[in-house]
C-alpha cells in the first residue's frame, strides 16, 4: 500500500520476495502489519527481518498482540534477543495521511482474523481477506458505506459443503452481503482455482483481483 510517500505491506505471503521483485521500481516498506499467523500471510517474514537486519533495524512490524505472540512461537530464532513484531497499538496507525487499524472477524473452521480498516476524512476502504458470517454489529461498525472494499472469496460456490468447514466467503455470498453491495468498488481475492473469472460475471463496479493489480485509495 503507498499512500503519500509511505508503503506499507498489509500481510506478507510465501511469495513477497518475487511480488516485490515484479512490481516497477524499488519497493523499500515502511512497515508491515499482520493480519492473523497463518501461513499464506506470514511467511514472507523471513524476508523482511533480513531486510530488517541488513537496515540496521529500521523496518517496525506489527500485529494484533495475540497475533505476535503466535508470530514469535512460529519464529523463535527471531525473538531471541527482541520482538520485531510489535503490538498494534490500539489506536492504529497513522501512515503518510491514511489511518490503519485492525479489527477482529471470524474465519470459520479457521478460527478468528482481523482486517485492515483505512480511513481518512471523506473516504474509508477495508481489506479483508480472510473472513466468513461476519456479525451485524462488527459489520455496522466498520463495513458501512465504504468506498473501497478488497474481499476474500475463495470459490464461486460452496453451498454444497457443510457451513461448519468453511473459512472465508464465496463470491455467491458476497454478491448478497449488504455492506458488499453498498461499497462504491469491490475487489474480490484469496481466489482459489476453483475461481475462473473468465466465466463468472460481476456487478458495475466489482472486479477480481489479479497478479500486479494497482488500486487507487
Amino acid at each position: 500500500m503507498r499512500t503519500g510517500d509511505r508503503v506499507a505491506l498489509l500481510d506478507a505471503g510465501p511469495d513477497l520476495h518475487a511480488q516485490l521483485a515484479r512490481l516497477p521500481g524499488p519497493l523499500v516498506p515502511d512497515l508491515a502489519v499482520f493480519s492473523h499467523a497463518h501461513n499464506d500471510h506470514i511467511l514472507g517474514l523471513g524476508d523482511l527481518l533480513d531486510y530488517r537486519s541488513y537496515d540496521l533495524g529500521t523496518l517496525p512490524m506489527y500485529a494484533p498482540a495475540a497475533v505476535a505472540e503466535q508470530i514469535a512461537g512460529r519464529f523463535a530464532y527471531a525473538f531471541r534477543a527482541e520482538a520485531p513484531v510489535q503490538a498494534l497499538p490500539p489506536e492504529g496507525l497513522e501512515i503518510g495521511g491514511l489511518r490503519l487499524e485492525l479489527f477482529e472477524v471470524p474465519h470459520g473452521a479457521n478460527g478468528r482474523s482481523h482486517a485492515f480498516a483505512l480511513s481518512r476524512p471523506g473516504w474509508r476502504g477495508v481489506v479483508m481477506t480472510d473472513a466468513i458470517d461476519v456479525p451485524p454489529e462488527v459489520a455496522a461498525r466498520w463495513l458501512d458505506g465504504l468506498d473501497l472494499l478488497v474481499l476474500g472469496t475463495s470459490f464461486v460456490d460452496e453451498s454444497a459443503a457443510e457451513h461448519t468447514g468453511r473459512s472465508v466467503y464465496d463470491v455467491r455470498e458476497a454478491l448478497t452481503l449488504p455492506w458488499a453491495r453498498a461499497a462504491r468498488r469491490v475487489v474480490l481475492t484469496h481466489l482459489s482455482h476453483d475461481v475462473d473469472v473468465r466465466r463468472v460475471s460481476l456487478p458495475p463496479g466489482w472486479q477480481f483481483a489479479r497478479e500486479g493489480l494497482g488500486v487507487e485509495l
